[in-house]
């Protein structure tokens, strides 16, 4: 075979399937909170905006269903799966050991310009008004913290829990007097990590998840009530 045709055969096996296209863009979708836990996602919405045919896209459906990101329903189609009680404060607990490692590596390793970078996101933060703009901003905040740690072990761990967390139901409210705490909780965070202070920035860090889930427990239960 020519230098010519190799080159052809490579740059052909570099580039993406159109299932891989497909797949990561309803991966997306669901990260970025498009679509919700519980909700319906057509396969004729994502032929028509990625102008592609039905045949990648179910390719991308099984392959979520096969991770567990999607679930099948009679009569309904794709729903995004989501977490059942004891799945959720697994993740949490895991989460809650995690981040609190983060922090303690980021009072160690972060550079001054990394902590310029939380503080921005966390004054970001504080001006944002619309709850979906603020919980973006949040996971911002926490991948810088995940960054700042200096470990690509844990940064895939963020990923790997990024995408857990979409699947939680009531994960995208936020009630109406969470933001100042959410704030305060931070700023003690970056406050330790600043300071070089590792026990303590682990034991905020550690705190602040807690006391996300306790808000999770609530808001998840109010959204039941609710219904």
């Amino acid at each position: 075979m020519s230098d010519k045709n190799n080159k052809i055969e490579e740059s052909k096996s570099a580039q993406p399937s159109l299932g891989e296209y497909v797949y990561q863009e309803v991966l997306q979708a669901i990260r970025d909170g498009q679509y919700h836990p519980g909700e319906r996602i057509r396969e004729s919405e994502f032929t028509k905006s990625l102008n592609v045919s039905r045949t990648p896209v179910r390719e991308a459906f099984r392959r979520l269903q096969s991770e567990g990101r999607l679930t099948f329903e009679p009569q309904r189609g794709a729903i995004v799966a989501e977490l059942n009680p004891q799945e959720v404060a697994e993740l949490y607990a895991l989460r809650q050991q995690l981040e609190g490692i983060a922090a303690r590596f980021a009072a160690q390793h972060a550079s001054d310009m990394e902590i310029a970078n939380m503080e921005y996101i966390l004054e970001k933060g504080r001006e944002a008004k619309d709850p979906r703009d603020l919980n973006q901003i949040n996971w911002e905040l926490h991948h810088a913290i995940y960054n700042a740690a200096h470990n690509r072990f844990l940064i895939k761990a963020f990923e790997a829990i990024s995408d857990s967390m979409a699947l939680l139901r009531g994960v995208k409210y936020l009630p109406s007097d969470r933001p100042n705490p959410l704030y305060e909780e931070h700023q003690r965070i970056i406050e330790e990590i600043k300071n070089r202070n590792p026990e303590a920035a682990e034991k905020a860090a550690q705190q602040h998840i807690k006391r996300a889930f306790q808000i999770h427990l609530e808001t998840s239960f109010q959204d039941r009530t609710n219904k």
